[in-house]
């Protein structure tokens, strides 16, 4: 549950680097799942502490965990209906068609330009 103070819901980070630490508060975050769902924590719906610790690493020792309830926390999917495809899929799909049809029409110029 997150901290409050002044009226402010907050999550304290503790980030340390290499023997130097700094504490940040947080109003909000946003984590994004492995399917590309954003998941949006303010309020109540933020944990209360995060530390997080970078420098030499050394096998086995450093680890970053996010734990998440996904059915409490809001996620944005491309069709609300289904959520079977993500905003970052549906633009890598239309790209991707837009660079096939690029390279398929320079492909014909240069083989009418060769003939």
């Amino acid at each position: 549950m997150a901290l409050e103070a002044g009226g402010q819901r907050f999550c304290k980070v503790v980030h340390s680097e290499n023997g130097r630490t700094s504490t940040r508060r947080i109003h909000t975050m946003t984590v994004q799942a492995a399917d590309g769902r954003l998941h949006h924590l303010d309020g109540r719906s933020l944990p209360d502490s995060i530390s997080l610790y970078s420098g030499v690493s050394y096998r086995g020792a450093h680890l970053a965990e996010v734990l998440l309830n996904p059915k409490d926390a809001k996620a944005s999917p491309i069709l609300p209906t289904t959520g079977w495809i993500s905003k970052r899929d549906a633009f890598f799909l239309v790209l991707g068609f837009f660079f096939f049809s690029a390279i398929r029409f320079l492909a014909e110029e240069t083989a009418l330009a060769l003939m």
